[in-house]
This record gives C-alpha cells, structure tokens and sequence, in this order.
C-alpha cells in the first residue's frame, strides 16, 4: 500500500474509503469494479490503483479500517454509557451503529457482506480474527449486563443473535438513505426490542 495515501486530507481518504466499501458492500469481490469505485471516489483508475497495488489490497485495507472503526465504537459505547439494562444498553448501541452509517456510507454493508464473502480474498487469519472479536464483544456484553431481569429460561445469547440479524437486515438497506429514513429504520428497530423485551423480561423489570 502507498503511503501517500495517508497523506491526502482527510476529507478525500474518507471518499474513497467510503466509496469502494459502497461498491464492495453491493457485490461479491469478483464482481465488484474498480473502475466504478473510482468512478464514485471522482479519481482515476490509475490513481486509485496508485495509492493500493490492486483490488485485493484495497479490499484487505477496508476490512482491517472497518473492524478498527467498529471496534473502537463499540470501547466507547460501553465505556461511555455503562448502560447495564440488556435492552437499552442494545438500543443505545444500536443508535450508535445509526450515527456510524451517517459518518461511513456502506461501513455496515461492506462488513456483512465481507463476512459472507465465499472468495479466497479473505485469509483465514482475518475472518478468525472477526469471529474472535465476535466472540470477545458477546462476552464482554454479557458480562456487563444484569441478566438477572430475564425471565427462566430465556437466552439472552440467542436474542443478542436474534436483533444482530434484525439489526444486519435493517442495515443492508441503507446504501444511500436520508437521515430521516434512517431514524425510521432506528424506531423499527427499537419497536422489535421492545417487544422482545415484554415477553422475556420478569414482570416487575418492565
């Protein structure tokens, strides 16, 4: 990777970024254009094959930033909020995923769709390391919240599992959504949390 990269303002890195995940994040690896991820970012091919040697590199680098940006929100979600209520600890962390979408267009469709990725792009070693932090992010959660509101019975691993998948469906819709439709999204979402939220928390924790 060029380092002159890093040297553009920050302004210009965060459109190419920005760009190829939204062009990633709409297709599989091998059908993804780079001329059309140039396109997007306003550049040339042959710059933006300038500042990374190839598809792969780009790619490799947008998987590493993106894990990087969602890990550090997420050190700040529960280090800020110490929310120990399971539901509103979720919501709380799902609003923030919302303000990720606005700050990088497609960070989330570029995550789910790499983590699916079927092609060899993705090394052993990176997919173990985001199932690692999967994992370690789960745990940590957990451990933080007073699980003692759940009713018998109830896994509070399989609802995490549960609005991650309603969360990641909600997500892969919003490519190129006005700040309105994303609070919309943000409403539904808490609207399904709440709902679970009545059939499995003890009545005198609603």
């Amino acid at each position: 990777m060029n380092e002159r990269f890093f040297s553009l303002p920050e302004e210009r890195q965060d459109l190419i970024r920005s760009s190829a995940m939204i062009e990633f994040g709409d297709n599989t690896f091998k059908k993804t254009s780079a001329d059309a991820i140039a396109k997007r970012a306003d550049i040339s091919k042959g710059l933006l094959f300038h500042y990374f040697k190839d598809k792969r590199e780009l790619y490799l680098y947008l998987f590493q930033y993106a894990l990087d940006v969602c890990i550090g929100k997420y050190d700040y979600w529960v280090d800020y909020f110490k929310e120990t209520d399971f539901f509103l600890a979720l919501e709380k962390g799902h609003k923030i995923k919302m303000d990720l979408v606005r700050r990088y267009p497609g960070l989330f469709r570029f995550v789910m769709r790499a983590y699916y990725e079927r092609d060899s792009v993705l090394t052993p070693k990176l997919r173990e390391k985001l199932d690692s932090v999967l994992e370690r992010t789960t745990e940590d959660f957990l451990a933080r919240m007073d699980l003692y509101k759940f009713k018998s019975g109830a896994d509070p691993r399989q609802v995490i599992r549960m609005l991650t998948l309603v969360s990641e469906g909600m997500l892969a819709e919003t490519g190129a959504m006005t700040a309105a439709e994303i609070n919309a999204l943000f409403a539904e979402y808490k609207k399904s949390a709440d709902m679970l939220r009545q059939f499995l928390y003890k009545e005198e924790y609603l």
